[in-house]
């Protein structure tokens, strides 16, 4: 089954709405972004669901995401940084689902070895040059295979530009493990969520997995 992962979140109705219609995980962004939230709207969003949920941080100390994870109450880490594959192992034995992240536009897919037994996943996005975190938008989805043989043996998740409209396409071509969606199921607003564009989104990923049984 696909996991899906819809990050971004900054109201406690996005995130009821959000676990009504079926995400696997929640991602606050705890790092510079129009969706940022500070560790007690963080905390205040995860005291309102069971979903397992997750902050997404950019070279933050390793020692202050562990206490942030700890203060919010977090299940795992997304990291976009510079992290180190030492940061990365120490905060998965700590007990964090740890993923790293990758830009399409400025990593190539060997850099991936070296976080193999240290993360959970890998999530490549299409990032811009100069700044980390996606900006909505897709990267060449023909170089997905190359960052699985890369990323054996660990579940690798696509984000950048996902949409109800496109996630179908993606899961059909190159089958990712994971998702993770934020400015395709918002309402033209940063941080704000569209309920029907995620259900749609949801439905979309679901009725794949269903017809691939």
């Amino acid at each position: 089954m696909t996991t899906i992962k819809a990050c971004g979140f900054t109201r406690a109705e996005d995130v009821k709405a959000a676990e009504k219609a079926g995400v696997d995980w929640l991602g606050f962004v705890l790092a510079p972004s129009k969706r940022r939230v500070d560790v007690e709207q963080a905390a205040a969003l995860r005291g309102v669901t069971r979903l397992p949920c997750m902050g997404v941080f950019v070279d933050t100390d390793r020692e202050e995401v562990w206490e942030t994870a700890c203060r919010v109450g977090l299940d795992g880490v997304q990291l976009h940084g510079r992290e180190s594959p030492a940061d990365c192992r120490r905060l998965r034995r700590a007990g964090l689902f740890v993923v790293k992240a990758f830009s399409a536009v400025e990593d190539v897919p060997e850099a991936v070895a070296a976080y193999r037994g240290t993360v959970d996943a890998v999530l490549v996005d299409a990032g811009v040059a100069g700044a980390r975190g996606g900006r909505g938008q897709t990267f060449e989805w023909r170089h997905i295979p190359e960052w699985r043989r890369r990323a054996e043996g660990i579940f690798l998740w696509i984000a950048g530009g996902l949409r109800p409209d496109n996630v179908e396409e993606l899961l059909r071509e190159y089958r990712p493990d994971g998702v993770d969606v934020s400015s395709g199921i918002e309402a033209g607003c940063p941080g704000i969520k569209d309920p029907n564009q995620l259900d749609q989104f949801v439905r979309k990923v679901r009725e794949w997995d269903d017809g691939t049984r």
